[in-house]
């Protein structure tokens, strides 16, 4: 199902790509970085709260915590993954559609020096 939707997004973002309008694919480049920033920003944030308060709950070690908090996962009950990691996932599927923005832009950008 995973494969299935990234297969999907990838598909849709080659189409993107491909817009016969320079200037519409800098606006959706712009639009699909924003989403993920916010959408990716929000994520992350719940997600190291829900991480904090699960290894405070657990009674885990918390140094270092925010340096390195994919470290942490391991420590965590069935109960706090099912609370942490979907927030995470989220997080990371919002950095990929920054990610994913910013390459739109630099293609479109591309795009218009090379015709001129």
């Amino acid at each position: 199902m995973v494969e299935a939707a990234v297969a999907c997004g990838l598909l849709l973002y080659l189409l993107l790509l491909a817009l016969p309008s320079i200037e519409l694919q800098v606006v959706t480049g712009v639009a699909v970085t924003l989403v993920g920033l916010v959408g990716g920003g929000g994520a992350g944030l719940i997600y190291h709260l829900a991480l904090r308060s699960a290894l405070l709950r657990l009674g885990a070690r918390t140094e270092g915590w925010l340096w390195s908090p994919v470290s942490r996962h391991g420590e965590l009950d069935e109960q706090a993954r099912r609370k942490v990691l979907p927030w995470f996932r989220l997080g990371a599927a919002g950095f990929f559609a920054c990610m994913a923005g910013i390459g739109m832009i630099v293609v479109a950008v591309l795009r218009a020096a090379l015709t001129g």
